[in-house]
């Protein structure tokens, strides 16, 4: 099958080819670099007791889950994930959650990294694809129903092969019946559920329930309509009452192989967010979906330029005084040059 490049072009079945060899082996001789890169970080928790030959294993597993097991993400994406989880004390209570696990391959890795920290993956899915659409849901289609089926025994069977099924509660359900009762305090979640409807679910019964500095993930990020629902001081105002807390990945960049978990003020030192952002004038970012209301005429485009604030970090030292510094390593450094001449 012929993939389609710029402008429309369709690639040849040996470009495709070509194509994905290339990935394939990129994903491959990145896995030592993705374990520095994303797990050489002080701010691991030292209480897992995680050398950097365990976090390489848990890397290279993550990998051969991803090319075992058809999954829409890369397992860097999941050990990212991974190194923000282990932030967290092994004191702090909660459960790791997933919604939308389709075959399983991100539910076998959350699972390894669940038994890395002692804590248990509760895995939300119909288990029969996605639902039928929502009146006013920009990008649920009827031609949809039932696309990204994982049947329960199949996902079950997947994290038996390449995670750890023992730490795992499947809970079958469409999300409007099942996650209104979750009831666990939760470390960090992750929603690849595809529709507004669903992530409006997810966020709203799941938001109350993450500790006080635990993460939500989701991997619609390229839709920045999505992504404005963390932007969106109306939504977190109407059922929540509170500001909105915005959304690392919106607008730090498009990855080119660097890696940046953020937040900027502590980032680990080998990570950089060295990249560029981009909009376009037919774009649409505002998230605008209020189920309890008649479906509104929206501008027409795709999903794009991000709305919200800038994410700029704040710090207290100064940009006159962090160059002062600057210049005084510097002359250190020349100083201690020249004495050594």
């Amino acid at each position: 099958m012929a993939g389609t490049g710029t402008a429309g072009r369709k690639y040849s079945e040996r470009e495709s080819r070509m194509i994905r060899r290339i990935r394939s082996i990129y994903e491959f001789i990145s896995i030592p670099f993705v374990a520095v890169f994303l797990l050489y970080n002080r701010r691991i928790d030292p209480g897992y007791g995680l050398t950097f030959r365990k976090k390489l294993r848990l890397v290279f597993r993550m990998y051969r889950n991803t090319r075992r097991i058809e999954t829409g993400t890369s397992y860097r994406a999941h050990v990212a994930m991974a190194a923000k989880i282990l932030e967290i004390a092994p004191a702090v209570e909660g459960a790791i959650v997933e919604c939308g696990a389709w075959k399983g391959g991100t539910s076998a890795n959350l699972s390894l990294v669940a038994d890395l920290t002692g804590r248990t993956l509760i895995v939300y899915d119909s288990f029969e694809g996605l639902p039928p659409p929502t009146e006013g849901d920009r990008w649920a289609h009827g031609l949809a129903t039932g696309a990204f089926r994982g049947e329960l025994e199949v996902v079950r069977d997947n994290i038996t092969k390449g995670g750890v099924i023992e730490i795992c509660d499947l809970r079958k359900g469409w999300f409007s019946d099942s996650l209104p009762s979750h009831e666990e305090p939760i470390v960090a979640c992750y929603f690849d559920v595809d529709y507004q409807q669903s992530l409006h679910e997810c966020v709203l019964h799941l938001w109350p329930h993450l500790t006080k500095s635990g993460y939500m993930f989701i991997d619609e990020y390229t839709r920045l309509d999505y992504c404005g629902l963390f932007f969106s001081e109306r939504w977190w105002r109407d059922y929540f009452d509170r500001p909105p807390p915005g959304l690392m990945g919106a607008g730090t960049g498009v990855a080119v192989g660097h890696f940046f978990l953020g937040p900027q003020r502590d980032q680990a030192p080998i990570q950089a967010p060295n990249s560029a952002a981009y909009t376009r004038k037919d774009f649409y970012g505002a998230w605008d979906f209020f189920p309890d209301e008649e479906p509104s005429v929206r501008p027409g485009g795709g999903a794009g330029g991000a709305t919200g604030p800038d994410g700029w970090t704040p710090t207290s030292v100064s940009i006159a005084e962090k160059a002062a510094r600057k210049r005084a390593r510097n002359a250190a450094k020349r100083a201690k040059d020249k004495g050594s001449e």
